[in-house]
């Protein structure tokens, strides 16, 4: 009896020992994340979120991510303000530097979109030229943010006092391409989708390309509450990693990008997105997510210049690097 006994606990603790270890050995569940895009629509210049989440990017590194999209800097702030959204994954640069300056608890976490994809556009009618703007309604997202300062910089640079233009809020790419067609604005700031668009409105007129003359302006930030980086350390890692690994599946991979693309801008037919991916300059997918120090400090010189910032973050204290930086020591730089 002893002896049967003997085998029966044996035996149960042979199986629990298996148990174990089988449930060691199976996958941790991914964790959930919630990633905001700062564009409704999407735009094919800030895809690289999803096609992280569409090329299993993000899965293969543990994370599950659900898109949600926000209409606009402004909007996309204010829920990250009131801990709505922890992270996002693209937000104007501009916008977010001048948020944290004022004291939001929300820091940089990687740079998916180095450059602006934008193209200065008009009504021929109205402004045919750069120089002609002066007086004129310019469509912007918001007060301050990168589609307000990106024109304004081409003015100064082309001679035009950005101060004599009116400013309206019309929200995103398409509400601005939508405002200037309509007559509702003689001149804005597009994407390439609207750009790739624009030989179907000849009353329209493309007056510069703006990472042509000001190439040290980011496009986008992917900024996350401090509270949530400190809580989740590696899941800010496995995001930077995946966006960086996004971008650079995006510069080698058109067909795969194209098709991404047209799933999540439905709106938009392959042959427009395909038009806009060759038109897009190439630094716009940002290799290695990365800004250097002096572009930050031009782009925040200049937000000082104009009054909408009067003590900016030092560039440590603002761009929490820990997460790109263990990416590229595993991926290398390009």
């Amino acid at each position: 009896m002893r002896r049967n006994s003997f085998l029966a606990f044996s035996a149960g603790i042979i199986f629990a020992a298996l148990l174990l270890s089988a449930r060691a050995a199976a996958p941790a569940d991914h964790l959930k994340i919630k990633l905001a895009n700062g564009s409704s629509p999407p735009i094919l210049d800030s895809i690289t979120p999803y096609v992280a989440v569409e090329a299993g990017i993000f899965k293969k590194l543990g994370i599950d991510v659900e898109m949600a999209e926000f209409r606009g800097d402004n909007v996309l702030t204010t829920a990250m303000l009131a801990g709505d959204i922890q992270v996002c994954s693209n937000i104007g640069a501009t916008s977010a530097m001048v948020s944290a300056s004022k004291g939001a608890k929300l820091r940089l976490w990687m740079v998916p979109q180095p450059v602006t994809p934008y193209h200065l556009i008009a009504r021929k009618d109205a402004a045919p030229s750069i120089k002609s703007l002066a007086g004129k309604t310019f469509a912007v997202s918001g007060i301050g943010a990168v589609s307000y300062h990106i024109p304004r910089m081409i003015m100064e640079r082309n001679g035009v006092d950005p101060e004599k233009v009116k400013y309206v809020v019309a929200g995103s790419n398409a509400d601005r391409f939508r405002a200037v067609i309509a007559g509702k604005a003689d001149a804005t700031v597009i994407s390439t989708i609207e750009a790739a668009k624009l030989a179907q409105y000849p009353e329209l007129v493309n007056l510069a390309t703006a990472a042509k003359i000001v190439p040290e302006i980011p496009f986008t930030f992917a900024m996350a509450r401090e509270d949530f980086i400190q809580k989740e350390p590696d899941a800010m890692y496995k995001l930077a990693r995946g966006m960086i690994e996004a971008n650079r599946w995006i510069a080698a991979n058109k067909s795969g990008t194209v098709a991404i693309a047209a799933k999540i801008i439905p709106d938009e037919t392959p042959d427009i997105i395909a038009k806009a991916y060759d038109q897009a300059d190439p630094r716009l997918w940002g290799a290695n997510g990365d800004m250097s120090e002096a572009n930050y400090k031009f782009t925040s010189d200049f937000l000082v210049k104009v009054g909408n910032m009067t003590d900016p973050l030092p560039y440590d204290k603002f761009f929490d690097r820990r997460f790109i930086d263990r990416a590229l020591k595993e991926l290398g730089r390009k």
